[in-house]
């Protein structure tokens, strides 16, 4: 029988039907995201739409294998490993009128692809977008190695099929390139960053690369982490790419339920911590309830038209990302009393308003599967912002965090494949 940590035997019974309900939920939106017949994943759930958005996010694919991996575990889904194994021989191009797009010379993805044909979407070949798909195809290899293992195999040959060697931009400053453009890598990226999940995938399918080990032990691992750049809130250090500059919150979580260095590392843990730390008490500055915070990335769709990375010093219109707060409760498990705290805001499951039922309907359709960004400044006003989008990749920091509540990181750490 599966394990529950302390901290979710430990809840109150209102606050653990809560969490019950919002895990639940989290999940049930990959599963509203994904096609049936391919197994990928849209980039974006359309709050008041009836069918996923047609533009699958490579990334947000590699999320709803992870979220497969939850499911089954939870015993939700018992065709979980089935639907693996769809997304899987899709990505590997085995499935029948859906080619999807890639880099011919790299084998890297196109960030977004139709759902239905794999036709790449005005977009570029992405190695960050690309290492998120096959962190969670490795992920999905490992938990269901006992009971499928050609899901292991499969995520091993999606692994092999990408030529690693174009991620180098500068091996002894762990510049990354972001893009693959007919077999060379282009636009590159100073550290720190999420890219850190690229150079630990390269090490992993080519271990003798010289240029590759060196990318990441000159950068990436453990005893360099102190040597990366950091910027100060007040005299809190949060690792970041350039000083004087913080990054999204959610640029510290992937990393940490990715990349089994990080996710064991004390050193990262504290970072992790710092970043939440500065997160929470940068909001206090805006004169908001305390459990008002999380600087996310993700749609700002029905009150502006962009998509954004919000961080310190840079929050358009100050958009809270409920699901920054879940993928902190690793390091700030006090976290869950905020979440809870909010739901009393936006009771997305219950919520009635007998005299505007069409402000229910919003309001219950923008919230449907949970708690996610929200405008603490419109909660209260008449014209309520009702929030028309969820973006998957995005949305995992939510089941990677409530997940680890529940279960503890041993979740994590037991499938994520180490060098």
């Amino acid at each position: 029988m599966n394990q529950t940590t302390d901290f979710y035997k430990n809840l109150p019974n209102n606050v653990k039907n809560f969490f019950d309900q919002q895990y639940l939920n989290s999940l049930k939106l990959l599963e509203a995201s994904r096609h049936p017949k391919t197994g990928l994943y849209a980039d974006t759930f359309m709050t008041f739409e009836e069918i996923p958005d047609n533009k699958c996010s490579i990334a947000a694919t590699g999320v709803g294998l992870i979220g497969l991996c939850v499911s089954d575990l939870e015993g939700i889904d018992d065709k979980a490993a089935e639907k693996v194994i769809t997304t899987l021989k899709t990505v590997l191009n085995q499935t029948k009128g859906c080619m999807v797009a890639r880099d011919e010379k790299s084998g890297f993805f196109a960030h977004f692809v139709d759902m239905e044909t794999g036709e790449n979407i005005h977009s570029e070949f992405s190695t960050i977008d690309t290492s998120l798909l096959i962190a969670g195809a490795l992920f999905a290899g490992n938990h269901f190695k006992n009971t499928h293992p050609n899901i292991e195999k499969m995520a091993k040959d999606l692994l092999m099929s990408i030529d690693w060697s174009i991620v180098v931009h500068d091996k002894d400053k762990g510049i990354i390139n972001m893009i693959s453009k007919e077999g060379k890598g282009i636009a590159p990226l100073n550290a720190f960053n999420e890219y850190a999940l690229v150079s630990y995938l390269a090490k992993l399918c080519e271990p003798d690369n010289e240029e590759l080990k060196a990318l990441w032990f000159n950068t990436f691992a453990e005893d360099k982490l102190i040597k990366l750049p950091k910027s100060y809130y007040f005299d809190i250090p949060v690792l970041t790419d350039r000083e004087n500059s913080f990054l999204s919150s959610f640029v510290h979580q992937f990393p940490f339920y990715l990349i089994p260095e990080y996710t064991t590392s004390p050193i990262y843990t504290e970072y992790l911590k710092n970043a939440c730390m500065a997160d929470r008490l940068k909001w206090k500055e805006l004169n908001v309830p305390s459990f008002v915070w999380g600087y996310g990335a993700g749609s700002n769709k029905g009150l502006y038209n962009e998509y954004h990375a919000d961080k310190i010093n840079d929050s358009p219109r100050n958009i809270a990302s409920a699901y920054i707060v879940a993928g902190f409760l690793p390091v700030y498990p006090e976290g869950i009393y905020d979440l809870y705290a909010l739901y009393q805001h936006i009771p997305y499951d219950v919520y009635t308003n007998s005299n505007d039922k069409e402000e229910e309907r919003k309001f219950r359709c923008s919230y449907q599967y949970g708690l996610h960004r929200y405008s603490w400044f419109h909660l209260k006003e008449q014209n309520r912002w009702y929030p028309l989008a969820v973006t998957l990749i995005d949305w995992s920091s939510m089941i990677y965090g409530l997940t680890a509540f529940k279960r503890g990181m041993s979740f994590f750490t037991k499938r994520l494949i180490k060098n």
